[in-house]
């Protein structure tokens, strides 16, 4: 009987051992964009690649989320530095999300924007959900 409590307790001491050493303490950061402005999107991509320079890129989950006239900046015939930036961006692990509501708005489509980037229902909606889950919130 007292066998079977041992192995019991190490299962459970090994289970949350190892759960913990998966689970590492992440900083969350989402940053908005919602300017047709290249050099906002700029600013906001240097911040990401600053943060992961300071924290590691393994211990920082960040999301640039990009709504209203922000979407303009991401066309597929985007200038070249941001075209390369947001590749560069996606590389590091760097998410940006597009707001589905707002390309609609501007009669835009998935295949008007860079391939790099993701899309979301609503771009408000996110942030208030990251925030909602603790992330840092950042508007640069």
């Amino acid at each position: 009987m007292k066998f079977k409590q041992l192995i019991v307790a190490l299962l459970v001491l090994f289970m949350s051992s190892a759960a913990m050493a998966v689970e590492q303490v992440k900083y969350r950061l989402v940053l908005q964009v919602s300017e047709d402005s290249v050099d906002r999107l700029m600013v906001a991509l240097n911040n990401a690649k600053h943060v992961q320079e300071e924290f590691g890129a393994e211990n920082v989950e960040i999301e640039i989320v990009v709504f209203s006239a922000g979407v303009q900046t991401l066309k597929y015939y985007a200038p070249i530095p941001v075209a390369d930036r947001v590749k560069e961006a996606k590389y590091e692990g760097i998410r940006i999300a597009v707001c589905d509501y707002s390309m609609r708005a501007a009669k835009l489509k998935p295949s008007d924007m860079l391939q790099e980037v993701t899309y979301v229902p609503s771009g408000v909606v996110e942030i208030m959900e990251k925030v909602h889950d603790g992330w840092v919130y950042v508007r640069p």
